[in-house]
């Protein structure tokens, strides 16, 4: 760069003197350390008192000392001053500094002032006061830089580095009038820079405040004289502080009682005034109170940051990552939260804040009261993700606010009435002019207290678009998209709302439902429609739903439901498998398929589909002419037709059953019928119910429980909610005809019947058999009041034209006369009922509320009369009763419990059992402890019987009688069969009889013991004893299918001869004896002995008898086995062995038996003078035989004997001894062979050649 001359002369005599300037500064600067070095530190010593008065001009202070020192070090020197006083103004000691070390600065030359670049302190005891007018004095010497007397400070930060070890730092607060506070093993370190300062401090508290602290600051300024120039931050770090005890000398914003955890502030200044505070906090069990009025605020745990902000716009205050736990609890979510404000505006500001979490410490924080009890008030709950409001002035309004935000889980409770939201998730952005709002959220819940009864309205998912915009009137609200669902609906809806003040409304609103429930649809109703309805429609509507729902409300909500047409109110839907309740105690009717329009202040519903039960309804049309006002009323009209069985349903479920005082309950029909049915249902008096209609019977038929079926069923019955009226029914019963009126008296129903019963038509009810027991017809006539306490019933019939065979007492010519009476009527606590057959026999007795059976009595020959115990008392007398008669034809119609009998006075000519007949019968017991002791006397029957009914025990039956004759049987004694019981019902028999007969025949005394059980009945021993024999017989008789009996038996006979006497077979036989044993079965019970099903096998064995002779036709089977009928012999001329009565030494024979035939191929029978071999068989049932009989005389020894006579000794000797080598060959030279074959009277006998007898090999047949 070139410069004009005048310029390069300038520049290079300046040149020159800066030049000529450094040199004298070098110079000069050398002079000084030559002068310090050689003359200042050998002699710094005796110059203490100059060194003084340096300082006190540089401090604007007096200073003392009492030593100093130095020495070179570094190219410089250091000093050492020891008992370095500073005095106040007032010329008092005030700062005492026992040692201090200070490294010489050479720019003290340039300022003329003393500076050094290090000063240390040690040992040092300092005071910090903060006085009453604000300020502060460490060691009475002021340090506030503004202040003229604060030179000391001043020329404390103009020096390099000052530091002070170990010392202890006293701070007392005038203002708070706190103690002193002493802080030990205090560091401190101030750094100077031209501008800048770095201060650090750190020191340990008392052990009751906090732990160690530390504070750091740096700060910059021009001017070290100027607070106003200073700029910079203070960091402060406490751990474990104790709040409490940090308030004593701290001022808190609020008292706080308890707490303590660590806080790291940092304080900013800028221009010397406090621009701001930051503070990072973990504080722990604290208690604290914003107001003398508010309760304590209470928390386990606060972590965090705050920070403070003063700008030019204003001040703003905010918490960041700000996490709070209650006592108990654990660390929420963090959040950040602030506010700023100025003159004129506000903003609040959050980031996932959870505002359910605060609404437990609401009431301690210090808002305004009407603020906090609006907020505790709607309990607002939700997180706000993203949140902004704004507003200019105090409070926000509705004309004065923005807002943006996103927000989940939004909840407000309801207060005075208005909305309230839970589980709201969307976003908002705009202002008081306009804005716009999504929302997109889960399982939300709105409540509209103001429009509707119903607590709360749940969506398990709403979504909608919208937008506001301030109007002249107010805010108009637009819903561009909504869709929502629910369990009970789901659909979409549009339109537009205008909120006004003070006004509910402008609305124009439309809606489609894809899915709604009929059984919530009460929950939809607005308040304005009554309460009766509403109330109707929950209880009535009880299943339905639709496809197809389509709502219009456009109109001044203030003339819903614009019953002058000025605006528009409808609810068209379709109904599918609706079921309604309409009144209580009527049936449902059901499956509706059904029209439903809500139009104004009216409902009609026009079902194309419903029934009741199976009664299908064409058509059916309910109205509720008005749903506002009062005396709401529901018509429907319909008819119905179906199967009788649903009609029958409908009359048992509805008043009409109750006029029938539960005649319909158990009925039963089939065939069609038809229904008309109008009702008028006041919603406020259900029970004012009106009601016409008309069931007719279109010839169907119906079973009445307990009775004979009706046929052919035809008229109508007539019914109102009060009466019941019929004229003419016919139908046809008991074989013939019947008519029926019915009418209605004095709010009772009352029957008229009258017709004809037939045999035929009687004995399907009775059972089959009674068939052939009755024959003709007979005419009847009934009459049936339905009194409040139940049905009056009466049947009269004098039974002429009806003939009888029944068993005795009740067999009659069909022209004799015998009046019937039966009746029925209701007394307290039960009914009394009797039925009479003129004077033969009577029953009366009484059942309980519940039906069963109370006490009567049945009578033969009288009236009967109540007994005053309750069960059963049979009484009477009479010529003849057919016992087994009427147990056969009773038996069919049995079951369920027995009647509790407790007394019998029975007196009868004849009594017929069992196809016998028992003369001058009488029969007399009771009951007492549970038994029933009867004393039985007659011409063939004496002896005592009792009877004790199941319990913990079986039922037995224990009789002893010292007489039983059973007699013949009799053709007039009636039926022959057995009384019908299952063997496993059968109590436990044990009888005894001294002299058992049947008939005229002695058959000693009989034991029996029996019992029941599952698998029948058990014969554990039957016994009859008789001086001439023995029987025992035990077994088993199942009565399944089929029913068979099976039998061990065993036969001991003493005196053969006597035995068959006593059976009428009297000189059949002489003496012997003889034993029978083994088993047998027979089909049927063990009083059903036949041959045509006896099977089984017996072992036979005889002794010592003889047969004689028998008559033709006397012994049968008995003169077949005596072979009495056998020709004589042809060899010998003895008298015949068997036509004067064979005698025998034994009889032996095993007996099988099938179906009443007994076989056998071991018979054989020996003898004196012969012996004899059976084998074939005897038919029992058609008393024949097919014999084989070989005879064999005994003559062989005869023979031998007589050899002996002619021949001599030897000769006699010699041919007994052949007899028995050649096995009796005299013998077997003169047997025969019979065939015996035919009728046990009169057999055929077949003498058997021998050739028949040999075999084909020559050789003779063996014994068979």
């Amino acid at each position: 760069m070139t410069f004009p001359p005048a310029i390069s002369k300038l520049l290079r005599r300046a040149a020159r003197w800066l030049a000529a300037l450094a040199a004298l500064a070098a110079l000069g600067a050398a002079a000084a350390a030559g002068l310090m070095y050689f003359w200042v530190l050998p002699n710094i010593a005796d110059h203490r008192d100059t060194v003084a008065g340096l300082m006190s001009r540089a401090l604007g202070q007096r200073v003392t000392l009492e030593a100093v020192s130095g020495v070179w070090q570094q190219a410089r020197p250091e000093f050492r001053l020891l008992g370095v006083r500073l005095y106040d103004q007032q010329g008092q000691p005030a700062l005492h500094l026992p040692q201090l070390d200070a490294a010489f600065a050479w720019r003290s030359l340039l300022f003329l002032e003393p500076r050094f670049n290090r000063i240390e302190l040690q040992g040092l005891t300092l005071g910090v006061r903060r006085a009453r007018d604000g300020h502060l004095y460490v060691g009475g010497i002021p340090v506030n830089p503004a202040d003229p007397d604060s030179g000391f400070s001043n020329w404390l930060l103009r020096q390099g580095r000052v530091h002070a070890g170990k010392a202890t730092l006293t701070w007392l607060d005038e203002v708070r009038d706190a103690p002193p506070l002493v802080l030990r093993e205090v560091d401190f370190t101030l750094a100077n820079t031209r501008h800048a300062h770095r201060l650090t401090l750190r020191a340990v508290p008392p052990a009751t405040l906090a732990r160690p602290l530390t504070i750091t600051a740096d700060i910059s300024s021009r001017n070290t004289d100027d607070i106003k120039t200073w700029s910079g931050r203070v960091d402060a770090s406490l751990a474990g502080v104790s709040l409490p005890r940090l308030a004593t000398w701290l001022a808190l914003p609020y008292p706080t009682r308890q707490g303590w955890g660590a806080l790291n502030m940092t304080f900013t200044v800028t221009r010397g005034e406090f621009a701001g505070v930051a503070a990072g906090f973990d504080l722990r069990e604290i208690e604290t109170r914003f107001g003398d009025d508010l309760p304590a605020l209470q928390l386990a745990q606060v972590r965090g940051q705050a920070r403070w902000q003063r700008g030019p716009d204003g001040q703003r205050i905010a918490f960041e990552n700000l996490r709070v736990a209650r006592p108990g609890g654990t660390l929420g979510v963090p959040f950040n939260a602030g506010l700023a404000w100025s003159a004129d505006s506000r903003e609040l500001t959050a980031r996932s804040l959870n505002l359910g979490v605060w609404q437990s410490v609401l009431p301690s924080l210090p808002l305004d009261a009407t603020l906090r009890e609006r907020l505790q008030a709607l309990q607002p709950q939700g997180r706000l993700d993203e949140f902004r409001l704004g507003w200019r002035g105090a409070q926000p309004g509705r004309d004065n606010f923005s807002i943006a935000a996103h927000f989940s889980g939004l909840g407000v409770a309801s207060v005075d009435a208005q909305p309230a939201l839970a589980n709201l998730t969307g976003r908002i952005e705009g202002d008081a002019r306009a804005g716009a709002f999504e929302v997109d959220s889960e399982q939300l819940i709105i409540k509209l207290p103001a429009l509707f009864r119903e607590p709360s309205f749940g969506f398990d998912r709403a979504r909608a678009r919208g937008s506001w915009k301030k109007s002249p009137r107010g805010l108009r609200l637009t819903l561009s998209d909504a869709a929502f669902a629910n369990p009970d609906l789901a659909g979409t809806v549009q339109g537009d709302y205008e909120l006004i003040a003070g006004h509910p409304g402008i609305i124009d609103l439309t809606a489609h439902l894809s899915r709604a429930e009929a059984t919530a649809v009460h929950r939809y109703f607005p308040k304005i429609i009554g309460d009766h309805t509403v109330d109707w429609v929950r209880e009535s509507v009880v299943a339905g739903h639709s496809d197809d729902v389509r709502l219009n409300l456009k109109g001044d909500l203030t003339q819903f439901p614009f019953e002058q047409g000025n605006g528009t109110f409808s609810v068209d839907l379709q109904v599918k498998d609706g079921v309604i309740d309409y009144v209580q105690g009527w049936p449902r009717i059901e499956g509706i398929q059904a029209r439903v329009l809500f139009r104004g202040k009216r409902m009609e519903v026009t079902a194309s589909q419903a029934r009741i039960y199976g009664a299908s309804l064409l058509p059916v049309k309910a109205v509720i002419p008005d749903l506002l006002h009062h005396n709401e009323t529901l018509l429907i009209e319909g008819q119905a037709g179906g199967p009788a069985q649903d009609f029958i349903r409908f009359a048992n479920f509805s008043p009409v059953g109750e006029r029938l005082r539960g005649f319909t309950d158990a009925l039963e029909g089939s065939g069609p019928m038809r229904l008309t049915l109008n009702l008028q249902v006041p919603l406020r008096r259900s029970h004012d119910t009106r009601l016409t209609g008309r069931l007719s019977f279109l010839g169907n038929v119906l079973f009445p429980a307990g009775l004979p079926r009706l046929d052919r069923v035809r008229g109508d019955i007539d019914f109102t909610h009060a009466s019941l009226n019929a004229k003419n029914l016919t139908a046809q019963f008991l074989g013939g005809p019947l008519r029926v009126d019915a009418a209605t008296r004095n709010g009772q129903v009352q029957f008229l019947a009258q017709g004809s019963a037939t045999a035929a038509g009687i004995v399907p009810w009775l059972g089959a058999a009674w068939d052939q027991r009755l024959s003709g017809q007979t005419a009847w006539r009934g009459q049936v009041d339905m009194e409040p306490t139940g049905e009056r019933i009466r049947i009269e019939s004098d039974l002429v034209g009806l003939g009888s065979s029944l068993p005795l007492p009740l067999a009659k010519a069909a022209a004799q006369p015998l009046p019937l009476l039966v009746s029925s009527q209701p007394q307290r606590d039960g009914r009394l009922h009797e039925v009479r057959l003129g004077n033969t026999v009577g029953a009366l007795w009484r059942s309980t509320a519940g039906g069963g059976f109370d006490r009567g009595e049945i009578r033969f020959g009288g009236l009967a009369v109540m007994p005053p115990e309750p069960g059963l008392r049979l009484a009477g007398d009479g010529r003849a009763l057919d016992i087994s008669g009427w147990a056969a034809l009773l038996s069919d119609r049995a079951g369920g419990d027995t009647l509790p009998l407790t007394s019998l006075d029975l007196d009868f000519d004849a009594l017929d059992l069992m196809g016998r007949r028992y003369l001058g019968m009488n029969l007399q017991g009771r009951v007492r402890n549970g038994l029933l002791r009867l004393q039985v006397t007659g011409r063939e029957v004496n002896g005592a019987l009792t009877y004790r009914p199941a319990g913990t025990q079986s039922a037995r039956v224990s009789a002893q009688f010292t007489q039983l004759t059973v007699p013949e049987r009799a053709p007039a004694a009636g039926a022959a069969g057995s009384l019908n019981m299952k063997a496993a019902n059968f109590p436990i028999l044990d009888v005894t009889v001294e002299d058992f007969r049947l008939q005229e025949r002695s058959l000693g005394r009989l034991e029996v013991l029996a019992r029941g059980a599952a698998e029948g009945m058990v014969i554990d021993n039957l016994q009859l004893t008789h001086p001439d024999s023995v029987f025992r017989m035990s077994g088993l008789w199942r009565d399944g299918a089929p029913s068979e009996t099976r039998a061990e038996l065993d036969l001991k006979v003493l005196d053969a001869g006597k035995f068959l006497t006593r059976f009428g077979y009297a000189d059949a036989l002489r003496r012997g004896s003889a034993e029978i044993r083994g088993n047998a079965t027979w089909v049927g019970s063990p009083a059903d002995f036949s041959f045509d099903t006896l099977a089984g096998q017996l072992d036979f064995k005889a002794r010592g008898g003889q047969f004689l002779k028998i008559d033709p036709g006397a012994g049968k089977l008995l003169g077949v086995l005596s072979l009495q009928s056998l020709p004589r012999r042809l060899s010998f001329d003895f008298r015949d062995i068997f036509n004067a009565g064979y005698a025998f030494d034994d009889i032996g024979a095993t007996l099988r038996i099938a179906r009443g035939v007994v076989y056998s191929d071991d018979f054989r029978m020996r003898g004196p003078s012969a012996k004899v071999n059976m084998s074939g068989l005897a038919d029992l049932n058609q008393e024949s035989v097919q014999l084989r009989v070989k005879v064999i005389p005994k003559l062989s020894e005869g023979v031998a004997v007589a050899g002996a006579l002619l021949g001599g000794p030897l000769a006699g000797v010699g041919a007994l001894a052949a007899q028995k080598l050649l096995r009796d060959p005299f013998e077997e030279a003169i047997s025969q062979e019979y065939l015996v074959s035919g009728a046990w009277q009169s057999p055929d006998v077949k003498k058997l050649s021998k050739a028949k007898t040999e075999n084909p090999s020559g050789t003779r047949a063996s014994e068979p």
